[in-house]
């Protein structure tokens, strides 16, 4: 009785999946009605953060902001679902790559380099499959575990059908060591925006005008074992259409001075939200905990937030 009703999403959910995609955008249509206009899903959260994310913004320009983020929120949700069935040449044809990024990394994998690839909940992180179809690379997926794990048994399912394993987080370094020790070049997929817990904090920084706790996994990983940090960014070129990007973010991580690499890959985020910030997930609660909620003695506070602390003493 405990998963009932997981059981039951979940068999529904693999049902409809089998739906044609522009059938499930007229579905995303009738979502955005229910969700946004009806049910007003997390709204207080979403506008929130929103303005204290963009003080320097009207209400009336972070309204249009929030509507068009829902109406991406309603597109994330039925092409997550249909992720469970689309088939790899559609997916393909709805996100698209250089050549150049596509050749890069090939040449990468044969001589045997070891990447690490940071991203973040934007635009539509789980398609960035797409790439991950035709790499000849291992590809490892980080992520966070959910509470429901018959929701994430079948999340997983549909994410190995082109990555070659999914990891939580708390066993990364296990697995990137594994690939290491058996020299298998591997891509090491991180979303990077994800909230640590208090007892987990050890880094503090400035994003998107807010003080922000973040976890530096990859920059541990990247120093340990030397392997370069790009970011993926997914950017929207219309509905249903994707198309990836990949930055360098740091190509010899050992010579970076001490949470260097953690603010790079922030700050690049954080400039592709700003240029476009709807494609970002707003209803996400990131900010739940402040610094003063953390009580640790080595707790490190990057110098752009303690000079944007300072401006707020001193305005």
């Amino acid at each position: 009785m405990k998963h009932l009703f997981s059981y039951l999403a979940c068999g529904i959910l693999w049902c409809i999946a089998w739906l044609p995609t522009r059938v499930l955008y007229f579905v995303s249509d009738i979502l955005y009605l229910l969700i946004y206009r009806l049910a007003g899903y997390r709204k207080a959260v979403v506008r929130k953060n929103l303005k204290n994310a963009f003080p320097g913004k009207s209400e009336k320009e972070r309204k249009e902001i929030e509507k068009k983020f829902y109406r991406h929120l309603c597109d994330l949700i039925v092409e997550e679902i249909r992720m469970i069935h689309i088939p790899t040449r559609e997916l393909l044809k709805r996100v698209t790559f250089s050549e150049r990024d596509y050749q890069r990394f090939e040449e990468m994998r044969k001589k045997n380099i070891h990447c690490i690839i940071a991203s973040g909940h934007y635009g539509n992180w789980e398609w960035a499959n797409a790439f991950t179809a035709v790499t000849s690379y291992n590809v490892m997926a980080i992520y966070k575990p959910l509470h429901d794990k018959v929701i994430e048994k079948l999340l997983s399912k549909s994410r190995t059908r082109w990555l070659d394993e999914v990891v939580p987080m708390y066993n990364t370094y296990r697995a990137v060591l594994r690939y290491h020790q058996q020299n298998l070049p591997v891509l090491s997929y991180f979303i990077t925006d994800q909230s640590p817990l208090p007892f987990e904090t050890e880094y503090f920084t400035s994003f998107l005008n807010q003080e922000t706790a973040v976890f530096t996994g990859i920059e541990k990983i990247a120093r340990k074992f030397g392997d370069p940090v790009f970011f993926l960014i997914m950017k929207k070129v219309k509905r249903g259409h994707y198309r990836l990007e990949f930055h360098d973010c740091c190509p010899d991580p050992r010579s970076e001075e001490p949470y260097a690499i953690t603010e790079k890959h922030v700050r690049m985020l954080e400039a592709f939200i700003v240029e476009q910030p709807e494609y970002w997930l707003w209803s996400h609660r990131r900010w739940k905990y402040e610094l003063s909620d953390v009580r640790k003695n080595n707790v490190v506070i990057s110098d752009s937030l303690q000079r944007r602390n300072k401006e707020n003493d001193a305005g």
